[in-house]
């Protein structure tokens, strides 16, 4: 089964980007594939690197780079949000894609996960 997995929420916003990334630790490689991540809205955070963390937030730009890594599956982040929320490109395996791409995956998955 391949799962698309959308992250709307911003790392330190709420708790919900930690649970997408224990939901995808959890997923990937046993009977799911993750298609790809995508960071879209307050979610294009994840994607900055240098912020702040402490003992209850984990270095999700860190952590979610080393999962893709080691799971295979991209990084996405609209580009459109980042245009207006980061003040610079994408870097390490984030990369910008719009809204074709997610279409094209999300036609190819099986299931949708938003958070």
């Amino acid at each position: 089964m391949k799962i698309l997995i959308i992250v709307n929420e911003s790392p330190w916003g709420s708790s919900l980007g930690v649970a997408a990334f224990r939901m995808v630790g959890a997923l990937a490689g046993d009977k799911a594939q993750v298609s790809a991540v995508y960071f879209r809205e307050e979610g294009v955070y994840h994607a900055q690197p240098g912020r702040a963390t402490d003992h209850g937030t984990p270095d999700l730009f860190t952590q979610w780079q080393l999962l893709a890594e080691q799971k295979g599956f991209p990084l996405l982040v609209c580009s459109s949000a980042a245009q207006r929320r980061m003040g610079q490109p994408c870097t390490g395996l984030y990369r910008e894609a719009g809204l074709a791409e997610v279409m094209e995956l999300l036609a190819s998955s099986d299931r949708l996960v938003t958070f």
